[in-house]
């Protein structure tokens, strides 16, 4: 089953002792989903610098999702709570080693939508740089038949 949803994603940074950033974004894109395993994919911007990139959460089991990155930058992430995660994040010019370790899941997804949240810290070359969440609610859209109109 794949059907046409409104995503809304709310994506947190926070760098040490820093005021944390936040990200807000609301787009279009697919949920597709069979046996409790489910795919959240859509088309990044300009807004979020990754325009021409397919961002895909694959969420696996209520403990395991796997956020993919296709397209003009390639990367993938692993998210199991407490496990630590490291794999190449392509720059384009170069590549960097990522770890990421999940200190929390919650995924509450159906094929009617839902919301799946991420809490985890990044490493950049085996250094801790920032604590992240992800928090993304996913709503079905009804796709609209067309009306045709005719004469005045």
């Amino acid at each position: 089953m794949t059907r046409p949803v409104l995503i809304s994603l709310r994506g947190t940074q926070a760098y040490g002792r820093e005021a944390p950033e936040t990200i807000e974004l609301l787009t279009r894109g697919t949920l597709t989903g069979r046996n409790g395993k489910f795919a959240l994919s859509y088309e990044e911007t300009e807004l979020t610098g990754n325009q021409g990139v397919t961002t895909t959460f694959l969420i696996l089991n209520p403990g395991r999702v796997v956020l993919n990155r296709t397209g003009a930058l390639q990367s993938k992430m692993v998210f199991v709570e407490g496990v630590k995660d490291e794999s190449f994040y392509d720059l384009g010019f170069g590549s960097l080693l990522i770890g990421v370790i999940a200190h929390q899941i919650q995924v509450d997804l159906t094929e009617n939508g839902g919301r799946l949240f991420i809490d985890y810290s990044v490493e950049i070359e085996q250094s801790v740089s920032s604590r992240n969440s992800y928090e993304i609610t996913v709503t079905p859209v009804e796709e609209q038949p067309c009306v045709e109109q005719t004469g005045p």
